[in-house]
């Protein structure tokens, strides 16, 4: 049941998005499938309405998963050291050659947080709050990271 929901709901989105009139959007329920309505029709009979949508040019998006945390983009560093904005570079490297999954500000600050309290008892909560030691090592480590990982041809 949930599934014929969704396809009704995607349907419906795409008449929205190729911008069908009602007359011309029963003609295409009916020509695809024999009914003018999407209560009528069964699972399979849906697909096939949606893939001639598709093959009209509608797309589908990827909803947004509301239960997933937001996660930030590195901001610019203002008045911060250069070593900070390092490491986001590095970072951000290391994710576009796949070392790392998850290239967002958010996962940088929990990687720093996880570093930091290896180095101090209490763990800093942004990259942008480290003081010049704790980023100079944190910087130091994401290079051993890339270079063991390059040199034994895991990417």
């Amino acid at each position: 049941m949930q599934q014929r929901t969704r396809l009704i709901q995607l349907i419906h989105v795409g008449k929205r998005e190729l911008q069908l009139d009602n007359n011309t959007y029963r003609a295409l329920l009916k020509r695809e499938t024999g009914n003018d309505s999407c209560k009528a029709m069964r699972v399979n009979e849906l697909n096939r309405v949606l893939s001639a949508m598709e093959r009209q040019g509608f797309k589908r998006k990827k909803s947004a998963n509301s239960k997933q945390t937001k996660k930030r983009l590195s901001p610019k560093t203002h008045g911060k050291p250069d070593v900070i904005s390092k490491i986001r570079a590095l970072w951000i490297t290391m994710a576009k050659e796949g070392i790392i999954c998850d290239g967002s500000e958010t996962a940088l600050d929990a990687y720093v947080r996880r570093m930091s309290k290896r180095q101090t008892d209490k763990g800093v909560d942004h990259v942008g709050w480290c003081n010049i030691n704790l980023a100079n090592h944190i910087l130091e480590c994401l290079k051993r990271w890339r270079n063991r990982v390059k040199k034994d041809g895991r990417v």
